[in-house]
């Protein structure tokens, strides 16, 4: 079984000073340019959140210094540079913890998804494989969230996040039966109370995955398995973009909007329809829009017909 294979078995089987304006550049992945050489830059906050931001970040290097034998010394630190949008920060503060604890599932779990951030695709698949490997039976927990939702309920747990971002991931290397088979297993994790949540963005992805490998059918019954009239605890962005998906709900009933996850379902839309005009300005308008770019949109424009690799 080749390396693709043994993955996918797997997936199946169970602060300084105020930031800087511009993202330094580091072996950790690409931070300062997207996959379509655009200029990427941090996040601009307001004065509030970034002084919030910035102490933050402080309090996760102090707690490091004072307990750089805690696991979660090391992932709050590259949890809170994340938030503050340096990924590439974040993914070498994952890397000394992973020195200090090289089979933590958790380490693995994080530095995978500011990989992807950092487009460092085939690194952070790597390191959702390794996170499950070294899980093993370990029973499944809730995640922490740094970032609660309305309510500061947490729905998603360690095994379930492992197993949909290696989908989410897998889409940006073109190998789709791996975001439909993972999407499916990450939604079975789910735990009762937030199903109805996790059924939107696996939809989402399932979706946009049959429909780049042509198989239109299972697309709909994917989209069209979504009802209307769901109440959700923090996915209603997913929602929206499901129900423009579906044909509920028009680009023009959203608005104006700037978020990435609706526009590029209506990018995906127009691709699909045969508008490559109005789709690749759309998915320019994304990353233009978003100071660190966005992967998906960015891989749809640099590789629109990429193949996984074999």
């Amino acid at each position: 079984m080749g390396g693709a294979g043994i993955v996918l078995a797997l997936l199946l089987a169970a602060a300084p000073a105020s930031v800087a304006a511009q993202p330094a550049a580091t072996s950790a992945g690409q931070c300062t340019t997207s996959l379509i050489g655009t200029p990427l830059t941090l996040p601009k906050f307001s004065e509030a959140t970034q002084k919030r931001l910035d102490q933050d970040i402080e309090i996760a290097r102090a707690a490091l210094r004072i307990a750089p034998d805690r696991e979660d010394s090391h992932i709050w630190l590259g949890r809170r540079l994340d938030y503050a949008g340096r990924i590439c920060d974040a993914v070498d503060a994952f890397s000394d913890g992973l020195k200090t604890f090289p089979n933590s599932y958790k380490l693995y779990r994080f530095r995978a998804r500011d990989l992807t951030r950092a487009r460092q695709f085939d690194a952070a698949l790597a390191d959702y494989s390794k996170a499950l490997e070294l899980m093993g039976d370990t029973p499944d927990s809730f995640e922490p969230d740094g970032l609660p939702n309305p309510i500061g309920l947490t729905i998603s747990t360690y095994r379930g996040n492992i197993v949909y971002y290696y989908a989410q991931t897998s889409f940006a290397t073109g190998d789709y039966q791996s975001v439909v088979d993972g999407m499916a297993k990450s939604l079975a994790l789910a735990a009762d109370f937030a199903r109805d949540d996790m059924r939107v963005p696996t939809a989402y992805w399932t979706y946009i995955a049959y429909r780049k490998m042509g198989e239109h059918a299972k697309a709909r019954a994917a989209i069209d398995a979504i009802e209307p009239g769901l109440k959700l605890i923090e996915n209603d962005i997913y929602y929206q973009a499901v129900q423009i998906m579906q044909g509920r709900l028009k680009p023009a009933d959203v608005g104006a909007t700037k978020d990435s996850t609706i526009k590029f379902a209506i990018a995906m839309e127009r691709r699909f329809a045969s508008d490559e005009a109005g789709a690749k300005a759309l998915l320019a308008e994304i990353i233009a829009e978003n100071a660190q770019g966005h992967w998906p949109s960015e891989a749809e424009l640099a590789a629109p017909d990429r193949l996984p690799r074999r």
